[in-house]
């Protein structure tokens, strides 16, 4: 199925007493990973094949994927990240700088799009190994990002001239995640 054929969803602007949506975002999150914990220990004694922890979470998380109407090298991040395992849903966004802004995403740092993964913000070109560390030591975060749209990042044409310096958001403020 093409991406432009995928699920399509509204984007809301929260109420002022509504609890964040990346609290909420990352409460679900949790939730999910306890599920999952518990399945896969239940599911392996019952001797099914052996599934490491950290490839079980990649195949049960759902990307949403906000993007800039009309951009191409989105689709070829979405196709990335499928290709590494995750449920990848996107849909262009008329209103995207917005949408950056109620999660987070200061404008010094936004990229072409946005997407929500399991109860955190991921902004831009971000490479997998960044996203996989994210999820595995799930820090009291809002998201991570990778500013602009640099060369041989994913889903970007061109060479990587070395590793790409990812931030953490938290509250609007940016500080250093990793280099990947």
């Amino acid at each position: 199925m093409d991406t432009q054929s995928m699920l399509r969803f509204p984007v809301h602007a929260p109420s002022p007493s509504a609890p964040s949506r990346g609290r909420l975002l990352r409460a679900l999150g949790a939730l999910a990973v306890v599920v999952l914990v518990g399945c896969t220990a239940a599911d392996t004694s019952m001797d099914a094949p052996a599934v490491s922890d950290a490839a079980a979470a990649i195949v049960a998380t759902r990307v949403e994927v906000h993007r800039s109407p009309g951009c191409g090298c989105c689709h070829e991040w979405e196709a990335y990240m499928a290709d590494h395992g995750f449920a990848v849903e996107a849909a262009d966004d008329p209103g995207i700088v917005s949408f950056k802004t109620e999660n987070g995403v200061p404008a010094g740092v936004q990229s072409c799009h946005t997407a929500l993964i399991d109860g955190y913000v991921v902004e831009g070109h971000v490479p997998v190994e960044a996203i996989e560390d994210l999820l595995s030591r799930r820090p009291a975060i809002d998201g991570i990002a990778l500013p602009g749209m640099p060369p041989g990042s994913p889903g970007m044409p061109g060479e990587k001239e070395g590793p790409f310096e990812i931030l953490a958001l938290a509250d609007g403020e940016t500080t250093t995640f990793g280099a990947y």
